[in-house]
């Protein structure tokens, strides 16, 4: 893989993953700051800390998602670029 390409797919992974650390930090303000609305997780924290591993959890695969899908667009070279 030349230069500009390896430049291109480490931006792309870049821009991904700062995508999905901005959406479970923004979820874990949220719920940590008690102001969902929802009583649920509001009052309980064991309720709230399942929600975080879940969001967690979720965040985890789909980086794995993504992964798999710049593997598939870039090819096997993809790994070692980002790996």
């Amino acid at each position: 893989m030349d230069y500009e390409k390896e430049n291109e797919l480490r931006n792309k992974y870049d821009l991904i993953m700062r995508g999905f650390l901005t959406l479970r930090n923004s979820l874990e303000f949220v719920l940590n700051s008690k102001a969902t609305g929802v009583p649920f997780l509001d009052e309980n924290d064991e309720h709230r800390k399942k929600v975080l591993d879940f969001i967690e959890r979720a965040a985890s695969k789909a980086r794995q998602f993504e992964l798999e899908a710049l593997m598939a667009e870039y090819g096997p070279d993809a790994a070692h670029v980002l790996g």
